[in-house]
C-alpha cells in the first residue's frame, strides 16, 4: 500500500488473477467537490459503483467507500448536525459536501453493488438522512444459495478456483473485516464492483430488484430501517467466545474427539465461521492444544475434528466455541423480510393487521378490518371461572382485532389464554386455526399443560429436535402422553403426511421462530390450519422486528391477533444492552386500550402487596392463603465477598449458605427452586448441589431463564443475591420484579444487610427489607440450628 498525500495506492489479494494496483482518495465528506466526482465518476463503467462501509459504536456508519473498477472513494462521513472544522474554506454558492455524496448514490447511471445492501441502505438512512437508488443487494442474485454461507460470497465474486478463499473470507467475516481498516473497507468495495464482471451473474444482474429508498413511504422506511439496525445491534452482543460444558469421558477415533455435552446453553453446534479450542493435559505433554471444528452434533453428543493426536489417556481442561453464531433461522428470515420491503417486493402497509401494529394512521386505529374480520360476540363459556379482568381481557381478544393484554405475575394469562380457545374452537371453519406462540419452548409447553389441565386436549404442539432430543425431553412427558406434541424431525414434506399428524386439530401451540420455519410451511401447516387467529404469550419479551415474518407472510390470513404480557417483567433480550428495543407495550396506540389483570393468585399476600405498590401503583390485588409477612425471609450473610468471574459475578460464601438452606429444604421433602442473577454464582451453586448429593438437575437459575423458560414460579424459591460492594443487577427493575415474584409459599433472600442498609437502599430489595424490618432477618447460625 503506497501513500501519497490523500492517496493511497492498494494492491488486491482476493483474486487470483492480476489486476493493476486501484486508487484510494481518502476525503471527508464536507470536503467532496463536483470536480473531485465527476473526475471519479469518469474511471466508472456502467456495470456499476461497488460499495462498502465501516461502523462505530451503536452501528453509527462512519466511513463509506464507493468504487470503480480502478479508483476509489473513501469518505469520512459526518453526522447532519456535524460543523465542519473547513466550513469557513468551502464557497457557500457551491453545493455541500453531503449534497454532493447524495447525487452520486442516487445517480440513475450508475448501479450501486454491495453486499449486505440492506445494512448499509438502513444506516444511510438512519445516521446522515442520505437515500439511495439502483442500489443491488449482491447476495440476492444467488437466491437459489444460503445467504450467509461462504460458498455464497465465493460464488458471487467468480468461483473457488479464481480466488484465495482464505482472504476472502478474512476481508468479508474475519478479523480483517472486524478491525474495518482503510483498506479493508476500499478493498471490499472494490471487489464488490468486480462482481459486475461475472459472467454467470449477468443475466441476474439484469432481473435484480434495486433498492431505492426515495420510493418508500417514510414512516415505513423509519421502521424498518430501525428493525434492521436493531438486529444488527443483537447480532454484535453475541459472545464471540464460549466455553462449551462437556462431561470428562471422551474417545478420539479418526482424528476427532466424540464428546458427550452437559449444558444446553453452552453446546456445540456446525457452523460456516466458528473454530473450537480445546485444551488438554496428558502425562508427557502437559498443557497442549488443538484447534478443531463441529462435524456433528446431535443431542448431547458431538464429533469435533481436531489438527491433533489427543491420547485416550488425556485430560480434558476446556473446550471453547471461538466466533458468533450465525443467525437462527428465524434470524435469517427477519433479515430477509427487511430485504424485501426495501426491495419494494412487501411492504408494511400491504396487509391492514401489519398496518395497525407497526405504521398505523387515524384512519387504520378507528376502522376494524371488518372485510376479513367481523368481530366475534361469542360468549366466553368456559368449565372454570374467571375473574371479572379476566373475563374483560377474552372479550377484548375475541372481539378485537388487534388486542394487548398486560399481565403481572400470577394474574392468569394462561387462563386467559386457555378461556379464549375453548370460546373460540367450537366456531372454526375448514379455512380457520388459533396458532398459539411465545417467545421460548417451554412458555408454549406451559401453554400446553394449562390447556390438558382444563380438559382441552385437541391441540398440537410442535417442538424443535434441536430443543427436545436428550436434552428437555422429560419437559413434555404429560402432554406427550396424549399424542399432542410433534418433534420437528417427524415432520415430511408431505401435506399428506402433515395431516395424518394434525389428526384434524385447528389449534397449534409452537414458538414465534418456528411459525417462519421453512419446513413448517412447505409441509402445509399453514394450509391445514390457516393462521387466522394468533395469540402470543411472553410478549413484552419479544422485540417487534420479530413479528415481521409473521406478519409480513400471513397479514393476508391474520384475523385477530392479541399479545400478552407485562413490560414490568423481563424485556427483549439486549435492552439492557441497547435501550432502544422496543416491545408491542411501547406502542402507545396498543396500550392505551390494554386490558390489565388485576388479581394475582400466585404470591402469599405480603409479598404480592409489596409488589403492586412499588411496580403496579397499587392496582394489583392479591389473592392468597398465605397471609403471614414470615413468608419472606431475610438471611444476613455477613462475610460475602462479590468476585467478578469471566465477565460475570459470585459470592461463595453466600453460595455456602444457600447450600445449607437447600439442604433443611430437601430434607423435609420441600419443593424450591434457587435464583440467582448471575451465571457464574449459578454455575458455583449446581457444582456445590452435586458436592452435597441433594437434586442439582433444573434446581438453580439465573433469573432469565426463569420466567417463562424451564418454569415460572414454584413453592419455596431461595434467591442469591451475590453483591456486596456494588447495587449492579439490583438496579434492574424489571429483573428484579422477576426475581421477587416467583414464589407461591415462601421466600429467602441471601444477602448482606450492611449492603442493602448502606449501599442500596433504594433498589427494590432494599426497600423490601427495610418495610418488613427486623423481624424478617435471620442469621446464618439460625439456618444451621434448623430455624426456618
Amino acid at each position: 500500500m503506497a501513500k501519497q498525500n490523500n492517496r493511497v495506492l492498494i494492491s488486491q489479494s482476493l483474486f487470483r488473477a492480476q489486476y493493476d494496483p486501484f486508487v484510494v482518495t481518502s476525503v471527508n465528506e464536507s470536503e467532496l467537490t463536483v470536480d473531485c466526482v465527476a473526475s471519479f465518476l469518469q474511471t466508472a463503467t456502467k456495470g456499476g459503483l461497488g460499495i462498502a462501509s465501516s461502523h462505530g459504536p451503536k452501528g453509527v456508519l462512519t466511513f463509506l467507500a464507493v468504487s470503480t473498477p480502478t479508483n476509489c472513494l473513501y469518505i469520512r462521513m459526518a453526522a447532519p448536525s456535524t460543523k465542519s472544522k473547513d466550513k469557513k474554506k468551502v464557497d457557500k454558492t457551491s453545493p455541500s459536501g453531503r449534497t454532493i455524496l447524495q447525487a452520486i448514490l442516487s445517480h440513475s447511471d450508475y448501479r450501486k453493488l454491495a453486499f449486505d445492501m440492506h445494512s448499509i441502505a438502513a444506516a444511510l438512512h438512519l445516521d446522515h438522512a442520505l437515500a439511495i437508488t439502483e442500489a443491488i443487494d449482491l447476495q440476492s442474485l444467488v437466491f437459489w444459495k444460503p445467504r450467509g454461507a461462504p460458498a455464497t460470497m465465493l460464488y458471487i465474486l467468480g468461483g473457488a478456483d479464481k480466488l484465495y478463499e482464505r482472504n476472502v473470507s478474512d476481508a468479508f467475516r474475519g478479523e480483517a473485516f472486524d478491525a474495518a481498516t482503510m483498506q479493508n473497507v476500499c478493498l471490499r468495495a472494490w471487489a464488490s464492483c468486480q462482481t459486475a464482471f461475472n459472467p454467470k451473474l449477468e443475466r441476474h444482474h439484469q432481473a435484480a430488484q434495486a433498492i431505492d429508498t426515495f420510493a418508500i413511504n417514510k414512516q415505513d422506511l423509519n421502521a424498518i430501517c430501525k428493525f434492521i439496525r436493531d438486529a444488527e445491534r443483537l447480532h454484535a452482543l453475541k459472545p464471540t467466545r464460549v466455553k462449551n460444558d462437556v462431561a470428562p469421558q471422551f474417545s478420539f477415533k479418526s482424528d476427532a474427539l466424540e464428546l458427550g455435552m452437559t449444558r444446553f446453553k453452552t453446546r456445540m453446534r456446525t457452523s460456516y465461521d466458528q473454530q473450537l479450542f480445546v485444551e488438554f493435559e496428558h502425562k508427557n505433554r502437559p498443557n497442549t492444544s488443538a484447534s478443531g471444528r463441529v462435524e456433528y452434533s446431535h443431542g448431547k453428543t458431538a464429533r469435533v475434528t481436531v489438527n491433533a493426536v489427543v491420547p485416550a489417556t488425556s485430560t480434558i481442561r476446556s473446550i471453547y466455541t471461538i466466533g458468533k453464531d450465525a443467525p437462527t433461522p428465524a434470524e435469517w428470515q427477519r433479515l430477509l423480510v427487511s430485504l424485501y420491503v426495501l426491495q419494494r417486493k412487501v411492504s408494511l402497509r400491504e396487509h391492514a393487521i401489519s398496518r395497525k401494529i407497526f405504521v398505523p394512521s387515524s384512519a387504520d386505529l378507528a376502522s376494524p378490518i371488518t372485510s376479513v374480520n367481523p368481530p366475534c360476540t361469542a360468549a366466553v363459556t368456559v368449565p372454570f371461572p374467571l375473574n371479572q379482568s379476566q373475563l374483560k381481557a377474552a372479550r377484548k381478544i375475541l372481539s378485537n382485532d388487534v388486542s394487548l393484554i398486560y399481565g403481572p405475575p400470577g394474574t392468569g394469562k394462561t387462563t386467559v389464554i386457555a378461556a379464549v380457545v375453548m370460546a373460540l374452537a367450537p366456531t372454526l371453519t375448514d379455512k380457520e386455526g388459533i396458532w398459539l406462540v411465545a417467545h421460548s419452548n417451554v412458555a408454549v409447553k406451559n401453554i400446553a399443560e394449562k390447556l390438558a389441565r382444563v380438559g382441552f386436549l385437541d391441540f398440537k404442539l410442535l417442538v424443535s429436535e434441536d430443543f427436545h432430543y436428550e436434552w428437555h425431553e422429560h419437559l413434555y412427558t404429560t402432554i406427550e402422553r396424549n399424542g399432542n406434541v410433534i418433534r420437528s424431525d417427524e415432520i415430511g414434506q408431505d401435506p399428506t403426511g402433515t395431516a395424518r399428524l394434525l389428526l384434524d386439530s385447528k389449534v397449534i401451540l409452537c414458538t414465534l421462530a418456528m411459525v417462519s420455519n421453512h419446513r413448517i410451511k412447505t409441509a402445509g401447516f399453514m394450509r391445514l390450519v390457516p393462521i387466522t387467529t394468533v395469540i402470543v404469550d411472553e410478549a413484552s419479551q419479544i422485540e417487534l422486528g420479530c413479528y415481521l415474518p409473521l406478519l409480513c407472510d400471513f397479514g393476508h390470513t391474520i384475523r385477530r391477533i392479541a399479545f400478552i404480557g407485562d413490560d414490568k417483567q423481563l424485556a427483549p433480550y439486549g435492552q439492557d444492552d441497547l435501550g432502544t428495543l422496543d416491545s408491542v407495550f411501547e406502542l402507545k396506540h396498543l396500550r392505551k386500550s390494554s386490558v390489565f389483570l388485576d388479581t394475582q393468585y400466585r404470591m402469599p399476600a405480603p409479598i404480592g402487596d409489596f409488589i403492586s405498590r412499588h411496580i403496579y401503583g397499587g392496582k394489583l390485588k392479591s389473592n392468597h392463603l398465605v397471609t403471614s409477612p414470615l413468608s419472606c425471609r431475610l438471611v444476613d450473610v455477613r462475610n460475602g465477598k462479590e468476585q467478578k468471574a469471566s465477565g460475570s459475578w459470585m459470592n461463595e460464601v453466600e453460595a455456602n449458605v444457600v447450600i445449607a438452606i437447600a439442604k433443611k429444604l430437601h430434607a423435609r421433602g420441600k419443593v424450591y427452586r434457587i435464583i440467582t442473577p448471575y451465571d457464574a454464582q449459578r454455575n458455583l451453586l449446581e457444582k456445590k448441589l452435586k458436592s452435597a448429593e441433594i437434586p442439582w438437575e433444573d434446581k438453580c437459575f439465573n433469573v432469565d431463564s426463569f420466567q417463562g423458560k424451564y418454569c415460572s414460579e414454584d413453592d419455596h424459591i431461595i434467591i442469591s443475591v451475590v453483591r456486596s460492594e456494588k447495587v449492579g443487577f439490583l438496579t434492574n427493575l424489571r429483573r428484579t420484579n422477576v426475581m421477587l415474584s416467583r414464589c407461591k409459599q415462601s421466600m429467602i433472600i441471601c444477602t448482606s444487610r450492611a449492603f442493602l442498609e448502606q449501599k442500596a437502599p433504594k433498589t427494590l430489595i432494599g426497600k423490601l427489607a427495610a418495610e418488613w424490618g427486623q423481624s424478617s432477618w435471620i442469621s446464618v447460625k439460625d439456618i444451621l440450628a434448623g430455624n426456618l
